[in-house]
């Protein structure tokens, strides 16, 4: 396989032979014809080989076939240019001065092979058609002895010499590609990076950036190279270099971060956050400092404004809570007021009146008005408990649900009522929040349980691969599915205002509110008549691994059973 750097080293290759070999056998030729040299000489082929060279030039410049193999039309010509050479040798009867020149020019057209075979073809060449000739001319002057040292010793340092140096240009040819090819590799990655990449001196005067920090800042490279520090780094955040320089020597592996507000080319402010690392080479002139910076201008912004947002939200929810407050403690007033003088009226007057409706009517104004109670202090508490503030502690499942069947011991016992519970992890969460919610679903679970069949309630948890899965199952009345979300809501309840279950509608909603809050969900499912499951999940990353082994535990009041995971 023929060798090259490329074609257009080739080419002039091609054309300097041509033009400088042409000269020199034109001259070589006019030399013999006015010098007396004592040889026989046979000019019409050095002729034809001057012009034949000539012409691969003057074609080199125009012809692309020549362009191509040019430089195998070349190494042809040496071949035909020795033998023609040796031949003339051989007739001359090998005179000693004529032989070693000859063999000397042999030897010397091998320095302008550049391919190992053609190289070696070339060399056997020479020394066949030299032996060829010496062996079918009889009356050789030179002796065999000298013949055979000096083509021998020629040959044999051509071999060695000229194939070394192909090898050297060949590896030194493919470790400069190779160079290139990795330089070519640093100005794509330099040129396409996302950020903007400064390269700086050890004085920190920066002396290459790439596109993106022209089009960041708005200079070109050549404008950026002729400022200073102080030109573009606003002046609230600028930073002498020699401070810097040791902060970045001081930093943990050279580098050094910081945020800096730099002043564009229409004089706008951006903010950029700026790594510097101090790059180590052999060559001590060879380190340099290498920036990358980045625009947060936009996060700034929207920083400044989500903070400035939090505030006025914060100021908000303490102006609606001061306001639920004191709304509650007007409108409570009045409801009083009203609940008392009807009873005082209904108890006084009721029968002076002589209405028979009279006392059904009051009863209507006195239920409405304690319902309106109730519904101003379910609301407070579902303000409460979705701005209520909390941390996370480690909460053992075991007793909060010990202490939430304490609290619901006579609607358990009314009901008579059984509580299952299998073996639940312990969690990361906030203890009161997480007793309210399980005391909301398992009261839920007693309230709307039919008369005609006791309630019976079993509660679970699966650890799983993000979060741990709570379930909380009765089979009271169940629900259609279509109501699955609706329950949900502030002040949404599937029974009416006439049904005996009592309750606002609002205990769900404070549920939840605080699985949200936590960053779980809460869902349920139902079948009207069999019962319903309500699931909730809390995220995996406030799960306890270990968990607490229980017996069964039970009152003259209650029912709470503890089963184990097999069960």
């Amino acid at each position: 396989m023929s060798y090259r750097n490329n074609k257009d080293v080739d080419v002039i290759f091609i054309r300097r032979i041509g033009f400088i070999g042409s000269i020199l056998l034109i001259g070589i030729t006019l030399m013999n014809l006015f010098v007396e040299t004592g040889t026989y000489d046979f000019p019409l082929p050095r002729v034809v080989l001057a012009i034949s060279i000539l012409a691969l030039a003057v074609l080199s410049y125009k012809n692309e076939w020549v362009k191509e193999n040019g430089l195998k039309l070349l190494y042809i010509h040496f071949f035909i240019y020795n033998f023609y050479g040796i031949a003339l040798v051989a007739i001359n009867k090998f005179q000693p001065i004529d032989t070693s020149a000859t063999i000397i020019i042999g030897f010397a057209l091998c320095t302008f092979i550049r391919n190992k075979i053609y190289l070696n073809t070339y060399l056997f060449f020479l020394l066949g058609t030299y032996l060829g000739f010496y062996f079918t001319t009889p009356d050789a002057i030179v002796s065999r002895e000298y013949f055979f040292l000096v083509l021998f010793f020629i040959l044999a340092m051509g071999f060695m010499i000229f194939n070394g140096k192909i090898d050297a240009e060949r590896l030194l040819t493919k470790s400069k590609l190779q160079l290139e090819n990795s330089e070519k590799r640093f100005r794509s990655i330099f040129q396409k990076s996302p950020v903007g990449i400064m390269l700086m001196d050890l004085s920190l005067k920066p002396f290459q950036i790439n596109n993106v920090l022209e089009k960041l800042l708005g200079y070109t490279e050549e404008e950026f190279l002729k400022l200073n520090a102080c030109d573009y780094v606003h002046q609230d955040d600028y930073i002498q270099d020699a401070e810097l320089f040791k902060n970045i020597l001081q930093s943990k592996e050279n580098s050094y971060a910081l945020e800096q507000r730099f002043i564009t080319k229409d004089q706008s402010v951006k903010w950029i956050r700026l790594t510097m690392a101090f790059v180590k080479t052999d060559n001590e002139d060879e380190r340099y400092i290498i920036s990358m910076m980045e625009d947060i201008t936009f996060q700034k912004q929207a920083n400044v404004k989500l903070k400035d947002y939090a505030n006025k939200l914060e100021i908000h929810n303490k102006a609606l809570e001061e306001f639920s407050y004191v709304i509650s403690h007007d409108l409570q007033e009045p409801l009083r007021m009203i609940r008392s003088y009807t009873g005082l009226i209904k108890r006084r007057y009721i029968d002076k009146l002589g209405d028979k409706d009279a006392e059904l009517d009051m009863s209507y104004v006195i239920d409405g008005a304690e319902r309106m109670s109730n519904l101003i202090k379910d609301m407070l508490a579902y303000t409460r408990w979705s701005a209520k503030p909390y941390e996370l502690e480690n909460v053992e499942t075991r007793d909060v649900l010990v202490d939430v069947i304490k609290n619901l011991t006579i609607s358990i016992a009314e009901k008579n009522g059984e509580i299952i519970c299998y073996e639940m992890p312990n969690v990361a969460t906030n203890k009161l929040l997480f007793g309210q919610v399980l005391q909301n679903l398992i009261g839920n679970g007693l309230k709307y349980s039919f008369e005609n069949r006791a309630p019976r309630i079993v509660v679970k948890a699966e650890q799983r691969d993000f979060d741990i899965l709570f379930s909380i199952k009765d089979n009271g009345q169940g629900f259609d599915d279509k109501d699955k979300d609706r329950i949900f809501g502030i002040f949404q309840r599937l029974h009416g205002r006439d049904s005996h279950y009592k309750g606002t509608g609002i205990g769900l909603a404070i549920c939840k509110q605080i699985i949200e809050k936590q960053g779980g969900r809460i869902w349920a499912k139902g079948v009207k008549g069999e019962g319903a499951t309500f699931y909730f999940t809390l995220p995996k990353k406030a799960a306890i691994a270990e968990k607490k082994t229980s017996t069964a535990l039970k009152t003259p009041k209650r029912k709470l059973q503890l089963q184990p995971e097999s069960q």
